[in-house]
């Protein structure tokens, strides 16, 4: 599956060139003012804050809602840094060892708990309580925020991974179409009668990958970490009949790498091409697969291994604020502002911008009448069963590791229960807090 660069680990090791190259690039990113500035010449308090979702093509919505913001907050001054996805993380980590880290900035889930360990994050904890903030997010969507039981960031946006199907190809096999409560053999039935359709038709696709791998472990009631998270527990039966649940397609209702040939849009092309009958991809592609003509599409809640166990990839970023702040009373209400307001939440409907969790019901109706697909509910209705995600120190290398065991798996060169016990042993050191 083609996912969008802030959807992938990132690897937090840089040789001495690429850091220095991330400190000049930081220094330029705050031409428009010093990050060590606290006020403005006219006494309006300076928030400094970076972003990546923004870059590049939100900046211009980013800073009508700063002025939007500073109207409103006229002891403000919003100050906003920028950098690309695969410059964000080093500049942000080389700007707090430092000592000039903006005040907000936003995070994604992959790197929250290394920021939230290294002490980098304000424990937004008794403000969260004290402003009823909590009251406009899910318990799950917050949760993926909280660290050693504390609350280190708000989440701010967000976009689901459903299950996409063709219409026509479903008609064709006689398949009705997929429903809420579908479970993981409802799918594989439906896949394999599509793929018996023969002429280079594939019934299903869903990634081999540690992402898809911990919430397949999800939708099967288990769970990658023990509950104090210290020991593996990926390893589980819960976890080896999720990955005999990935694994299985490849070759049966999917294709296998070699007929890919190496191609990372390999999927994106065959559901395109109407060659594709289930897809289990982002709420990312809408606006791509609306302007594919004659496309007959929608979309559902993923399917779990029983009714009981609905777990969904819900990939979220949020914002933090740095716990070396000076102005934290007014970062506080500039991150208020953009994770709850509903002038934030229309603006990113408007301009196809991730979604913001805290989305009111008005607005979402306005959303929800936009197609295809017809049943965009199932974006929102995924927030209520967030998949848990796994806060890891050493996160891209873990992902790593079981990603590539998993894969070993399809190419016939590992059974499932011989790639789980590897990447356990693998893993089982890595989860030390100590580095």
């Amino acid at each position: 599956m083609s996912i969008p660069a802030p959807r992938r680990a990132v690897r937090r090791l840089l040789r001495p060139a690429a850091l220095l190259t991330a400190v000049v690039a930081l220094v330029a990113g705050c031409a428009h003012g010093s990050v060590t500035r606290t006020t403005t010449g006219d006494g309006r308090r300076i928030v400094h804050y970076m972003t990546f979702t923004a870059s590049p093509d939100h900046l211009e919505d980013l800073a009508r809602l700063a002025k939007s913001f500073e109207r409103s907050h006229p002891g403000i001054d919003v100050q906003v840094q920028s950098a690309p996805f695969d410059q964000y993380f080093t500049q942000l980590q080389t700007s707090a060892a430092g000592g000039t880290a903006p005040d907000v900035f936003e995070l994604n889930q992959d790197e929250f708990a290394s920021f939230a360990d290294s002490g980098a994050l304000a424990d937004l904890d008794s403000r969260v309580r004290a402003d009823a903030v909590a009251g406009h997010f899910s318990a799950s969507s917050l949760a993926g925020f909280r660290y050693d039981g504390r609350q280190y960031g708000l989440p701010s946006s967000f976009s689901t991974e459903l299950l996409f199907y063709n219409k026509k190809l479903f008609d064709a096999a006689g398949v009705a179409y997929p429903t809420a409560d579908w479970t993981w053999q409802d799918e594989q039935r439906a896949a394999r009668k599509i793929a018996a359709l023969g002429h280079g038709v594939f019934g299903d696709y869903q990634n081999t990958t540690y992402l898809e791998f911990t919430k397949a472990l999800a939708q099967n009631g288990g769970s990658f970490l023990s509950e104090d998270g210290t020991r593996v527990a990926f390893d589980s039966p819960q976890g080896i009949a999720a990955a005999r649940w990935l694994t299985g397609k490849v070759g049966s209702t999917m294709p296998t790498q070699a007929q890919m040939g190496g191609s990372t849009d390999y999927d994106t092309r065959l559901f395109e091409e109407g060659k594709l009958g289930i897809w289990h991809s982002g709420s990312w592609f809408f606006p791509n697969l609306a302007a594919v003509h004659g496309l007959s599409w929608d979309v559902v809640q993923e399917p779990a291994a029983s009714t009981a166990t609905p777990a969904e990839s819900v990939f979220q970023n949020s914002l933090a604020m740095s716990s070396q702040s000076k102005n934290a009373d007014a970062a506080w209400q500039w991150m208020r502002y953009l994770t709850t307001s509903q002038e934030v939440a229309k603006l990113r409907i408007d301009t196809s911008w991730e979604l913001s969790p805290a989305t009111g019901a008005s607005l979402r109706k306005s959303y929800l009448a936009q197609t295809p697909p017809t049943n965009r509910a199932a974006v929102f209705e995924a927030l209520k069963h967030v998949a848990p995600s796994p806060q890891l120190l050493h996160q891209a290398q873990i992902a790593d590791i079981v990603t590539n065991e998993l894969q070993a798996v399809t190419t016939g060169s590992a059974t499932v229960e011989k790639a789980l016990a590897t990447a356990a042993r693998q893993v089982q050191p890595l989860l030390s807090h100590d580095d």
